[in-house]
């Protein structure tokens, strides 16, 4: 099948078959041809007794692939989960930055129980004109900013990065940030409407909050924290870039106080869940632009 797209100010979430053509027209107006032409995953160390099956403690790690035929030229993207490498940077490949998100055979041994996040096609990517930004405004730290980059180790038990293998044998639907309750949560970029969707209040096990931003362009982002202790701006208000939103960390946290930050986007009638890494990539991209200015 092919697929056309434009480059344009909000970078382009996308998921693809195998023998799918994404046809990505640049903003000097050149045209970037990606063709999948395969996709796997494989484990490479795990204390999992059984596939699929989650035992506390179990650690799985895994590698994932997709290969390309970018305008003729065959490149293999591969990724590494859990590690210090699940906090990467994109591919820069003929004008374009890749982010390589989730292949489907992920889930060969991996199950969906920790929250959504298996591709609907066989590969899930996000794609922008490399000389563009993510989006056309800098981005406010969503929480304070440990230095130079996140931490492995502070994904929960060091598994719950995006697509890690929690209790060894489920895909995590969202990236844990370990911090102390009461950690102050801000908005990285201006919201416009946002709520509770779980509440201790109406009866649920959580606080989770989720906030949604349309950007000139049509393109929606929608962003969702969870385990708030507290949420300061009143529900369904517009909320300013940099406003402080809630304390995080505080509510039904397990064995280390954290928050679960998830990030989709809607965009051309679908709806792609992404890394949220990729936002806080831009963060501190944008952090070193604001210290220098």
């Amino acid at each position: 099948m092919r697929i056309e797209r434009q480059a344009q100010d909000t970078l382009t979430a996308i998921e693809m078959d195998l023998g799918d053509e994404l046809h990505f027209t640049l903003a000097s107006g050149a045209v970037r041809r990606l063709k999948l032409i395969h996709a796997g995953a494989a484990v490479t160390e795990t204390t999992v007794e059984t596939p699929k099956v989650e035992k506390a403690g179990a650690v799985t790690n895994y590698r994932f692939s997709a290969r390309f035929e970018i305008d003729g030229a065959v490149y293999n993207l591969v990724r590494y989960v859990s590690s210090a490498k699940s906090f990467y940077e994109p591919w820069h490949i003929m004008g374009m930055h890749i982010w390589l998100d989730a292949v489907d055979k992920i889930f060969d041994f991996l199950t969906e129980t920790h929250g959504e996040c298996k591709p609907k096609k066989q590969c899930r990517l996000a794609i922008q004109d490399a000389t563009l930004r993510i989006c056309p405004v800098l981005l406010h730290p969503w929480c304070p900013l440990p230095p130079d980059r996140l931490r492995v180790e502070d994904a929960y038990n060091g598994e719950d990065v995006w697509m890690g293998a929690y209790h060894g044998a489920s895909a995590h639907g969202g990236l844990d940030i370990n911090h102390p309750s009461g950690t102050p949560i801000w908005t990285p970029f201006a919201i416009d409407d946002h709520e509770l969707f779980n509440s201790l209040a109406k009866g649920d096990n959580n606080n989770r909050w989720r906030g949604t931003h349309r950007w000139s362009n049509g393109a929606e982002w929608v962003i969702q924290v969870h385990h708030l202790s507290r949420l300061y701006v009143p529900e369904h208000k517009p909320i300013e870039a940099g406003t402080l939103l809630a304390d995080g960390g505080g509510v039904w946290v397990g064995s280390h106080e954290h928050s679960h930050f998830v990030f989709r986007v809607r965009d051309g009638g679908g709806e792609v869940l992404l890394d949220p890494w990729i936002l806080f990539w831009q963060m501190y991209r944008d952090r070193t632009i604001t210290s220098t200015a």
